[in-house]
């Protein structure tokens, strides 16, 4: 019998919270996101990792690693001048 690992069974709700705690102990601590509040930072972080989801996106580091990525895109302030 082939086994099947716990992210090929798990729900998009469930994966959601797994990727979400992953991504979040990055995000509460990076100083480029700080200036966000943090109902904000929630917010779209859940959006990003919600959207991967949709996409296909199975694995819990992938989606957080891709969410913090799009998080600090959208919402870390500009080095350009």
């Amino acid at each position: 019998m082939d086994q099947i690992s716990s992210e090929q069974v798990q729900t998009p709700e469930v994966l959601v919270s797994v990727a979400f705690d992953k991504a979040w102990r990055f995000v509460e601590k990076d100083p480029l996101l700080a200036h966000n509040l943090r109902t904000v930072l929630h917010s779209r972080l859940r959006a990003f990792l919600e959207c991967s989801i949709r996409s296909g996106e199975r694995n819990t580091l992938h989606l957080a690693n891709e969410a913090i990525r799009n998080l600090r895109a959208e919402l870390a302030p500009s080095t350009k001048q």
